[in-house]
């Protein structure tokens, strides 16, 4: 038989395209948030088997931290079977975080809704959408009749909105695949470089006193807002010193920000404690230890400063083992059959950088040639009125097939 066309492939795409936005609004209607994926997995189980492809079951493990282990679980689906060839890997999250105010919502969060080109609800962007873009181009490869010369693993994990606890059992499923493929939402663009972070809490004590005379107390939250100020100033000397050419339209590429602050526990008293939360990037191949080593250095050099934090050191805690940085070179095969399938698909190819964690993260920092690619603007996502264009999930889902089809591989 004559090798299928790129024409053969996107038709297909289309042919299924009412299927896949269908479907797509059925697992927005799961209320899938972190922990209660359990919601959603069987439908996506389901999806597998009607095709007759293998899937493996993983739930986590209780060591993972994680609640409600036993119940939740990775999909490991294999495209077409496992053959033994050359692995890559398609990952997206199935968990999404909870919608928060439904006042604030103009529909119900969990609708899925079809409506003026939309599939609205909480998850559609981020990430179902790329998730039915990715399960849907494998379709329309299977039923164009492309033979791939490699095998497809398809990671749907949990946990990746908490602490990605998923995508690190998943990894072993397929230890050392020769590219992968994470479907978070980019607005179609595509991310062959993320930066990383680290998330951490900084703690201070001070003294309790009466407002009415605060000398006779040691002001917590003053000695905390010293310490951001380092930390920011800090942050501003390394984003200045890391330039790269898909991160030109941010301020910074590392981008440090403090989520959670908290002082005190009474109008009227000096606060006795003061604490904060926050994040501060990692650049691309940057050790997060380096980083937590020169957080830790530039703390010890604020209480030098302070005669109470010289006595009373301010605490750090790393609240997660952190999300490194890294980066696939634009001319690898996996970005080059990306920019000329999306060149292809939309007429042109639009590069970018992530400054958002992902479990890319896991793949990218281990050697893996790494992209991240998916339909829908990010920063509808963990908002009310979540929404996904339903032309942007076809585009997105006919940029991956033909991705895949042109792909070559490089075994080891």
């Amino acid at each position: 038989m004559p090798r299928p066309t790129d024409a053969d492939v996107t038709a297909r795409v289309d042919a299924l395209a009412e299927d896949m936005l269908s479907f797509l609004a059925a697992t927005v209607r799961d209320p899938s948030e972190s922990g209660w994926e359990d919601r959603v997995t069987g439908r996506y189980a389901d999806w597998f088997a009607a095709r007759g492809w293998p899937v493996t079951r993983q739930p986590l493990e209780e060591a993972s931290g994680e609640p409600r282990a036993a119940q939740r679980e990775n999909l490991i689906a294999w495209y077409l079977g496992r053959r033994g060839l050359p692995c890559v890997v398609l990952n997206g999250h199935v968990d999404v975080v909870p919608a928060g105010d439904e006042q604030a919502w103009s529909r119900p969060p969990y609708s899925g809704d079809r409506d003026g080109g939309l599939v609205h609800g909480r998850g559609s962007v981020d990430m179902k959408g790329g998730i039915a873009a990715g399960l849907y181009a494998l379709a329309a490869l299977d039923e164009a009749g492309v033979d791939l010369p490699f095998d497809v693993a398809v990671q749907l994990v949990v946990a990746e909105e908490t602490t990605g606890a998923g995508t690190r059992a998943a990894v072993h499923q397929a230890p050392d695949p020769a590219a992968a493929l994470v479907l978070e939402p980019t607005g179609g663009a595509i991310v062959p470089v993320s930066t990383g972070l680290l998330f951490f809490t900084v703690e201070v004590t001070g003294v309790a006193a009466h407002t009415s005379a605060p000398w006779r107390g040691v002001d917590a939250f003053d000695k905390l807002i010293r310490i951001r100020e380092a930390l920011a100033e800090l942050a501003r000397k390394r984003g200045a010193a890391y330039r790269h050419p898909l991160f030109a339209d941010v301020p910074t590429a590392i981008p440090f920000a403090i989520g959670t602050a908290r002082a005190g526990s009474w109008r009227a008293a000096v606060p006795d404690h003061a604490t904060m939360s926050g994040r501060i990037g990692l650049m691309p191949g940057e050790p997060p230890g380096e980083l937590r080593r020169e957080v830790e250095r530039v703390l010890g050099e604020v209480a030098a400063t302070d005669d109470w934090l010289r006595d009373h050191p301010p605490s750090v805690r790393w609240d997660h083992e952190g999300l490194p940085g890294w980066e696939t070179p634009t001319d690898h095969p996996l970005i080059t059959a990306l920019r000329s399938a999306q060149r292809e698909c939309a007429g042109a190819e639009t590069l970018t950088g992530f400054t958002a964690g992902s479990d890319a993260a896991y793949f990218g920092s281990r050697g893996v040639p790494t992209a991240i690619f998916g339909p829908g603007d990010v920063t509808r996502a963990h908002a009310p009125d979540e929404c996904v264009a339903e032309a942007d999930v076809v585009r997105a889902a006919k940029v991956l097939a033909l991705t895949l089809a042109r792909l070559v591989v490089r075994d080891g």
